[in-house]
């Protein structure tokens, strides 16, 4: 069995991974920097994605071998567990002023940092998550495909794409369109390298800011499996020290 369109997959993967090796070294180490700075002044790393981003919000919140002070911004209807038409988020994450009201119900803190992620960062979910973020003094971090996006029309009405409203951005080297393996002339591409890339890059990161938590002389909180011994003991010590979502109260 030759599994040509499943090796190609795997090659174009790894060769995104290594670009963003080579090329955004500089980025992500400011952006663990940020994390790990905040972190030890007590902070909380936010992270925002609507649509499949939401799955890289959960890549690293509340996962074994995670950060525990990570609060993930997620809303069912931006994703396809709210039901109803598949284009309904779609149509949430073009809604001007959603991402607000949602931004809106946490409690976010002057110095602590957000991540955006978003392939095209032309929509205006991700664009007014970011912009919100930066209102109230947080450091806004983007996980963003460079390529799509600065060929992209912004879907807001200021005209902005999200590489052009954060702090810092991160290129995660996928092609536009996100699909990466040709299958036959008149065929659309298939496969999508986003989801994998991005989880890299968020777990290269976790990685990151745990060694400078330690190299500082700080014991990095990490969460263990729930599946070894002293993971459940763990989890509650970690659970009652940085629990909860970071809701604001009524």
């Amino acid at each position: 069995m030759m599994l040509e369109a499943a090796n190609t997959y795997f090659r174009k993967a790894i060769a995104a991974i290594e670009r963003v090796m080579e090329t955004q070294a500089a980025a992500l180490d400011q952006a663990a920097q940020w994390i790990a700075d905040s972190i030890n002044a007590d902070g909380v790393l936010h992270i925002f994605g609507a649509g499949h981003s939401h799955m890289l919000c959960e890549q690293i919140s509340w996962r074994a071998g995670g950060l525990a002070p990570v609060n993930a911004i997620l809303d069912i209807n931006y994703t396809l567990l709210g039901g109803g038409s598949p284009m309904r988020g779609t149509k949430l994450e073009r809604l001007e002023g959603y991402a607000k009201i949602l931004l809106d119900s946490y409690d976010l803190r002057p110095t602590e940092v957000l991540i955006v992620v978003s392939q095209s960062g032309i929509n205006p979910g991700p664009i007014e998550a970011a912009m919100e973020a930066k209102s109230k003094g947080l450091k806004v971090v983007a996980i963003t495909s460079l390529e799509q996006s600065s060929k992209a029309k912004s879907r807001h009405s200021n005209g902005k794409r999200l590489f052009e409203i954060a702090d810092l951005v991160i290129d995660n080297c996928v092609p536009p369109g996100d699909a990466c393996v040709e299958i036959g002339p008149g065929v659309p591409k298939t496969s999508p390298l986003s989801t994998v890339v991005g989880a890299a890059i968020l777990q290269a990161m976790v990685a990151e800011v745990a060694k400078r938590l330690f190299q500082e002389g700080t014991a990095p909180p990490i969460w263990l499996s729930a599946n070894v011994p002293g993971g459940d003991e763990r989890a509650a010590q970690l659970a009652a020290r940085f629990g909860g979502t970071r809701l604001k109260p009524f």
